[in-house]
């Protein structure tokens, strides 16, 4: 636990916010790590560097040049966020000549059959536990990981493609369900441990307090302010450990762009503010 705490605050300090657990990584500084990982690279070897630890997931960036190996965790589920680059992601299939790496991890030569979907900047995919997976790069692919823990090995289905154009495609159409409302959502999967759903507003929403799930909010267009921290104002229960409020007291503001991604922790009041047309992606993740 003690580890643990240290990890949040120190994730907290280096994203220079004051609620332990909050991170914010703009997208000039995702895509700053190119250039960063670029010049401490060796012999084409692919370099990544941990970016925040929170208990059951944490979050990544790594840049390849070339072809990695193919990969099988047995109790992690990968979400793949492309920031730079190309890459055909192989998945499915089998492992040519398998080697365990440690508990619960699988290397191997490569994939024998499977499937292929190429992935370019803003594209998504999820990888469920289990599944095989391998990335062909050409030239060079930069991208950011958030795994997500499960108890215990995992049935490997639930594998997940969202082109950016896709994701995008989603705001005419849920601007279009407002219907005098200032919210529509769409439920993209549930992956019983963590969730990817839609949202698209036009002004500010409601204060919200999850007790036992973090979300991760990557803004796909629009340029909202997202308070976090303080205190939920009119407080009242919607759901089983869920909150709502109409505002938030004391919280700390943090503006966000188009590509910026943030991890709000379980159990903080949070809102997302604007005042004109927002689509944002939300990974909710179950502590």
């Amino acid at each position: 636990m003690k580890l643990k705490l240290t990890l949040i605050l120190a994730a907290a300090l280096a994203s220079g916010a004051a609620v332990p657990g909050f991170v914010h990584w703009s997208a000039a500084e995702l895509q700053g790590w190119n250039a960063k990982l670029a010049a401490k690279m060796k012999d084409n070897k692919p370099l990544g560097t941990d970016l925040a630890k929170f208990g059951n997931h944490w979050s990544s960036i790594t840049r390849r040049t070339v072809d990695g190996q193919a990969e099988v965790h047995e109790t992690v589920n990968d979400v793949f966020i492309c920031e730079a680059g190309e890459a055909t992601l192989i998945y499915g299939g089998t492992v040519k000549n398998p080697k365990s790496t440690g508990p619960g991890e699988t290397l191997g030569e490569g994939i024998v059959g499977g499937q292929r979907v190429v992935m370019r900047p803003g594209d998504i995919v999820h990888i469920p536990a289990n599944l095989p997976h391998q990335l062909l790069v050409k030239k060079e692919f930069l991208y950011f990981v958030t795994k997500v823990r499960d108890r215990a090995p995992a049935d490997p289905k639930g594998f997940a493609y969202w082109s950016n154009a896709n994701l995008q495609a989603y705001g005419p159409r849920l601007k279009a369900q407002l219907a005098g409302k200032n919210v529509a959502t769409q439920q993209l999967a549930n992956w019983n441990t963590h969730s990817f759903m839609l949202v698209f507003r036009t002004s500010d929403g409601e204060a919200e307090v999850h007790e036992k799930q973090v979300d991760y909010f990557w803004i796909l267009s629009g340029a909202p302010q997202v308070a976090v921290g303080g205190k939920a104002l009119n407080p009242r229960t919607t759901a089983s450990n869920e909150i709502r409020g109409s505002g938030i007291e004391g919280a700390t503001t943090t503006s966000m762009r188009p590509g910026d991604l943030a991890h709000i922790p379980a159990a903080v009041p949070h809102q997302a503010q604007t005042k004109s047309d927002l689509l944002y992606a939300v990974l909710k993740v179950t502590q």
